[in-house]
């Protein structure tokens, strides 16, 4: 392939639901090897096209969700509980061993000498980061006013009433400020290797004065680390899948138009009119504008299921400098 003719280089983002089982069905065995496969069946013919330096990256909402969640429902028999950092270390592992299975396997079904790694991914964020002051992030199980005022007092978590349903825990949503494995990432894209990495937002971890790192209780926004790890380590196209076709302004309501098109300033101007939704699309398109800036080359923000078209310009909302 001439230099003229060269892919760039990927990052793809799948969202949490690239794994996600419906809850309102009877699971059935190796169900999120099947989930994943039709994620990762999508990556094939980009292989075939001679994309060959790819970083994958993906939620894990639903899954750390589950981890959080069984710990709470043994606390009675295990009394000892692992913070929330090794919550999203142990989604990492779980995810990504089931995401290399299944790549591995796809691209020997298609005779494709491709192989492909999980990197468990630590990301660098602020002690004092101000979301460290409000937690917003939602997790866990409902409790009762009566049990949430005593986890406050007990572990000093943060709870709130979420809508009727009961009392959760919120937790603080820092921004990323480094990957710790970036070099990494670097070295596996230069030996022809596709990384899985920076699974939920990574694992959230602060640098103390020496230089040694610790975990601390958080979680981090994936599409923003996302953003960062591509920007860090010079991928030209960002690709952020979800659970709609693109963007919209004024999303479900009358006006609702869809955006196929766009630069950096239109959408700068539009995000700062609060036309993106807290905790949905605005943060995929706030990591668009901070990749683009940085200097990657486009973004897109596509529906799961239309990867091979959106690289092709025919699907999602195509962003560019």
């Amino acid at each position: 392939m001439s230099p003229s003719s060269a892919k760039p280089s990927l990052l793809i983002a799948f969202g949490g639901n690239a794994l996600n089982i419906p809850g309102d069905h009877k699971p059935i065995q190796k169900e999120e090897f099947i989930i994943a496969r039709r994620s990762m069946e999508q990556v094939v013919p980009l292989l075939k096209q001679g994309y060959g330096k790819i970083i994958l990256t993906h939620g894990n909402g639903p899954q750390v969700g589950q981890i959080f969640l069984q710990q709470e429902l043994t606390v009675h028999e295990i009394k000892r509980q692992v913070t929330l950092d090794v919550c999203v270390a142990d989604s990492q592992g779980r995810i990504g061993y089931i995401l290399q299975n299944v790549f591995d396997n796809v691209c020997r079904k298609h005779g494709i000498d491709q192989r492909c790694i999980s990197v468990i991914t630590q990301v660098v964020v602020d002690p004092n980061d101000p979301g460290f002051q409000h937690p917003t992030k939602p997790i866990g199980v409902f409790y009762s006013e009566e049990e949430a005022r005593r986890l406050e007092q007990e572990r000093g978590w943060v709870l709130k009433e979420d809508a009727g349903r009961g009392w959760r825990r919120l937790i603080p949503s820092p921004r990323p400020l480094e990957i710790v494995e970036q070099d990494l990432f670097h070295r596996l894209l230069d030996m022809g290797i596709i990384a899985i990495g920076a699974g939920g937002g990574g694992v959230p971890v602060v640098r103390n004065a020496d230089g040694s790192l610790d975990g601390i209780e958080a979680v981090i926004d994936k599409d923003h680390t996302s953003a960062l790890l591509g920007a860090s380590i010079g991928i030209e196209t960002l690709i952020i899948l979800t659970q709609v076709p693109c963007v919209y302004r004024d999303f479900n309501t009358p006006a609702q138009r869809p955006i196929t098109e766009a630069n950096v300033e239109a959408m700068e101007t539009l995000l700062n009119a609060d036309h993106f939704a807290e905790g949905s699309m605005k943060p995929k398109v706030e990591a668009a504008i901070h990749f683009l800036k940085r200097g990657g080359r486009k973004v897109i923000i596509a529906h799961l299921n239309d990867l091979q078209r959106a690289v092709e310009g025919e699907a999602g909302t195509q962003i560019v400098p």
